[in-house]
């Protein structure tokens, strides 16, 4: 087929439309594609462009002038075009310009247009070639001088560009796999540079059949750019491995052994060459991968590991005046690329006690969530312990850090390198607080024992605050004058991060208590396990009581004379909750808690009645939330509270202050508000009672109870305190109704307890008239004196004597059982008024069941604790509940 006929043109001398041609038809015979059809149509392209220099086109030399023949050198350069063992032989190209040298310079300016026009007909050629003759005719000097510059200056800088292999070593392959090899090699090489990673994975990944040269250049590179781009390659990477084995040994090896290892799946050869590239080159892809390897197989170890990589500097010394901001270098602190690693963590969905760091981390303030982990008795105790040297690394005073430098390495590659990472930084913060002037300044501050020690020059100015944070974050036993000073000079609520439970433990030392010495070695984080979780509970008992496991307080161990050892056997008796009532106000700590733990609720929710003090501070902590929609039975509980003599003063006038400040619509209420106030107790009117849902049966037990204990100073009934602590335990009603009943069975409470309850005599005992004689105490009375009549009907002589006996026995077994009862002398003579009547009438006793509280006539026969587990406890028994 003619080159015409292939190009699609009529004979031609016009270059350019033989180029154009060519490129109209090239997109359809791609080398890769259709190597056939891209070899002949670059043939017949060639040969296009020969023959029109050649001027072979006019079949008549007679109407037509010969053109003269072009230059030798001109002859000589189309030849190396159209050859192709010269095309791309560096050698020949030499020669040629070595030829060029010989020429005169009016030859040799004739033909550089001709050569640089050339060259842009020539299609693909090695970079190389072209830069020798380029250069020898200094084409970028006459830039000026030629037509179209822009696009000559174009062509020279795309030949200023390497080529991607020494192209003489394709000097004998046919053309078509020179020019794919060629287009394929500098494709991957723009691809490389140019595009994002995964292009240039996607399009090393694509099928093809290719020749490739030689060349360790481009070997070497190739290793390189597929390391780089995480492309597995298993040639490449038994190649690493001989070059390693023969002896090569760098960080660049390693890292692409490392790589090719890691995409090839041989983990554990991947992980030896992270490892090392880490620890002897701190090489931060080192860093990246052992993160992500840790992520993929043990998620929850991730913020360990992110943690153990930051590296801060290590001062040697720091300035001597105490106000340079320079004194916080050395302390705890993140790197901003840590702090990244930590923000990229949170959005894993670690879970877990991993999660729970993070956030701690990042926020730094809130370390309940984390405490409540950390003091909890874990399965995996490896990890339990990295977390807790995790922490003290934050939060530890000299001892922990000294015993995470004594911590022994594991075989475990991320857990070793954890723990070099960890006893780094130990190193690091306990030279720190050793040596720095202003850690040292406050603990010599702390141990000086004279009153209103002056704190040194410097600590209180602005620029030194963070580096006394980071001090006083740290967990430590404070004498009460130190702790107590410290709080005074310092606004810890305002520093971020708070250092956890000073402004706790000032209030305390005030009360005289402290945390215990601190001891050495490893009972160091037992010591820790018992003051954090007391704080967290004294501190924040609500959120933290529900945050813990219920086994949490029974791991725990507190010697008996630990000064939180009673709170925190309350808390094991009382791990369902109801824990205020049973609190002691005269223990410090437990005033504490019982101050964070007044409200209305919990009150209600307690297992023991509180005492009347703690309910009118559960009042004043209430602020109305629970009792706002609920104005009269407020207004009863304010009246039970203020009619209690045994508040002072100030509580009284508080509580009144709050019956003045309720208003409620009708007639009716102002007087009632005003009876309240001056003591008199009665019931509102029926209709009111309906309007604000209260049951008038209750409001009169209510206000009758709280009669016998204001004005007759007795406590009621046990039918009526039974049916208040119904209404106080019902949650269906009138919170506040519930509240006063509360509060009259605590009152109630009280007064039993302040009463001293000798022990019941014997049932013969018939001369202790004021003393109670229970059923069976009872029937073994009325067989005496049954037994007692027989015998004197046969004495006869004995039996005016025996009467009086019988009847004085009678009467005072009768009065007695009338006292289990709760009665007292009227009824013992309307019985017997009506025994005459009714003669059997006295039996009924025997089966009248007494009193199971004590009353005003002593505690119940029998019965060694009748008030067991308090008051409340006893009535939900008698009640059934």
């Amino acid at each position: 087929m003619s080159c015409w006929i292939r190009l699609g043109i009529e004979p031609t001398q016009d270059l350019d439309a033989i180029r154009l041609a060519y490129r109209g038809r090239l997109p359809a015979h791609h080398p890769e594609t259709d190597p056939e059809g891209f070899r002949a149509l670059r043939e017949a392209y060639e040969q296009a462009l020969r023959l029109a220099r050649e001027d072979d086109l006019d079949p008549d030399p007679e109407t037509h002038h010969e053109p003269p023949p072009p230059h030798p050198a001109l002859q000589r350069f189309y030849t190396i075009l159209e050859e192709p063992s010269l095309r791309f032989d560096p050698p020949v190209w030499q020669a040629y310009i070595a030829e060029l040298d010989e020429l005169p310079l009016n030859e040799l300016d004739d033909i550089s247009k001709p050569l640089l026009h050339a060259l842009f007909d020539s299609g693909p050629l090695s970079h190389n070639c072209v830069n020798l003759l380029a250069k020898r005719m200094a084409w970028a000097d006459q830039l000026l001088r030629l037509d179209n510059p822009q696009q000559i200056e174009a062509l020279l800088n795309r030949f200023e560009q390497p080529d991607p292999f020494d192209t003489g070593l394709m000097r004998d392959w046919p053309p078509a796999a020179q020019m794919e090899t060629l287009w394929y090699f500098r494709s991957l090489e723009y691809t490389y540079q140019q595009r994002p990673l995964f292009e240039y994975a996607d399009f090393v990944s694509t099928h093809t059949c290719l020749a490739i040269p030689d060349d360790p250049v481009l070997i070497q590179r190739l290793t390189e750019q597929f390391c780089h781009a995480a492309i597995p390659n298993q040639t490449f990477y038994a190649q690493l491995q001989a070059r390693q084995e023969q002896g090569e040994d760098n960080a660049d090896l390693l890292y692409m052994l490392a790589t090719q290892a890691n995409a090839l799946g041989a983990e554990e050869q991947a992980l030896e060459c992270w490892l090392r590239l880490y620890r002897e080159y701190q090489h931060p892809q080192a860093e990246r991968w052992l993160l992500e390897l840790c992520a993929h197989h043990q998620p929850q170890r991730l913020p360990l590991l992110i943690q153990a990589f930051d590296r801060l500097s290590n001062p040697d010394s720091w300035p001597a005046e105490l106000d340079d901001a320079a004194h916080l270098w050395g302390s705890p602190g993140q790197t901003p690329q840590t702090l990244s690693r930590w923000a990229e963590a949170s959005h894993r969905q670690l879970g877990g006690i991993a999660a729970t760091f993070i956030d701690w981390r990042l926020d730094g303030d809130d370390e309940l969530p984390l405490l409540a982990w950390l003091l909890q008795i874990q399965d995996d105790s490896e990890l339990h312990r990295l977390y807790w040297q995790a922490w003290a690394l934050q939060r530890g005073e000299s001892g922990l850090l000294r015993l995470i430098l004594e911590q022994r390495p594991s075989d475990d590659p991320l857990d070793g390198l954890i723990i070099e990472g960890f006893q780094r930084q130990a190193a690091q913060q306990l030279h720190w607080l050793e040596h720095n002037p202003v850690a040292l300044a406050l603990a010599e501050y702390c141990r000086d024992t004279q009153p209103g020690a002056e704190m040194p020059d410097g600590l209180l100015e602005d620029s030194v605050r963070s580096a006394c944070r980071e001090w006083l974050r740290r967990m430590r036993q404070y004498s009460a004058q130190a702790v107590y000073e410290l709080n005074r000079h310092f606004d810890m609520p305002r520093m971020f991060t708070v250092p956890f439970a000073m402004k706790l433990q000032g209030q305390m030392a005030e009360d005289g208590v402290t945390l215990p010495p601190m001891p050495e070695g490893d009972a160091l984080w037992q010591w820790h396990r018992q003051q954090l979780f007391m704080l967290a509970t004294l501190d924040q008992p609500t959120r933290w009581l529900a945050m813990i496991d219920p086994a949490l307080p029974g791991q725990l161990q507190y010697p008996s004379e630990h000064q939180f050892a009673a709170t925190h056997n309350l808390l094991l008796n009382h791990q369902g909750g109801g824990l205020l009532g049973s609190l002691d106000r005269s223990d410090a700590a437990q005033a504490t808690l019982a101050t964070r733990l007044s409200t209305l609720q919990r009150a209600l929710e307690s297992e023991r009645l509180p005492q009347v003090e703690l309910l009118a501070d559960c009042l004043d902590n209430d602020d109305g939330r629970l009792l706002e929609d609920h104005p009269l039975g407020y207004m009863l509980l304010c009246a039970v509270l203020y009619n209690d003599r045994s508040l002072d003063e100030e509580r009284r006038m508080r509580l009144r202050n709050r019956l003045e400040a309720v208003d409620l619509h009708g007639a009716w209420f102002e007087p009632w508000r005003r009876d309240l106030v001056n003591g008199k107790l009665r019931t509102p009117p029926a209709a009111a009672l309906r309007e604000y849902s209260l049951d008038k049966t209750q409001v009169d037990g209510l206000t009758d109870a709280l009669e016998h204990l204001r004005v007759q100073c007795t406590l009621p009934s046990t039918r009526a305190l039974r049916a208040l602590q119904k209404v106080k335990d019902d949650p269906n009603q009138d919170p506040g109704l519930r509240c006063a009943a509360m509060a009259v069975l605590s009152w109630g409470e009280r007064m039993l307890n302040n009463d001293p309850q000798q022990p019941q005599p014997a049932p013969w005992a018939f001369w202790k008239l004021k003393s109670r004689l229970n059923r069976t105490g009872y029937s073994l009375h009325l067989l005496a004196v049954v037994l007692s009549g027989v015998l004197m009907l046969q004495s006869p002589s004995m039996m005016a004597a025996m009467s009086v006996v019988l009847v004085l026995a009678m009467v005072s077994g009768t009065l007695r059982r009338l006292r289990d009862l709760g009665r007292g002398v009227p009824s013992l003579l309307l019985l017997l008024a009506l025994s005459r009547v009714v003669p059997f009438l006295p039996l009924l006793l025997l089966v009248a069941p007494g009193d199971k509280l004590p009353n005003r006539y002593g505690p119940p026969p029998g019965i060694a604790d009748p008030l067991q587990g308090g008051l409340q406890a006893t009535l939900r028994r008698i009640n059934g509940q």
